[in-house]
């Protein structure tokens, strides 16, 4: 699946130093496809793909640490427009 995570970050430099090390140890059933920061790397949007989000809780947010605070959810596609799928046609 899918999993788009919205950052808030209180302490950039030290949460992105941290990212910016663990990008090599990404274990293997998890994989970032992109990343995009706000320019002071106090906000960001990631989209991951992953088993299940509890899996990719579970590596993100020790790795980040307690200066990020991160929403999971899980979205359609990864790269295109898409419509929620769950939505009824009237």
């Amino acid at each position: 699946m899918y999993i788009l995570v919205q950052h808030s970050v209180s302490d950039p430099v030290t949460v992105w130093a941290r990212a910016q090390q663990s990008l090599a140890n990404i274990p293997a059933p998890l994989k970032l496809h992109h990343s995009i920061p706000t320019p002071d790397g106090r906000k960001a949007v990631c989209i991951w793909e992953a088993s299940s989000i509890d899996t990719l809780r579970k590596f993100l947010d020790p790795m980040l640490g307690p200066d990020a605070h991160n929403d999971y959810f899980e979205v359609v596609n990864k790269e295109g427009i898409a419509l929620p799928t769950a939505l009824q046609h009237a």
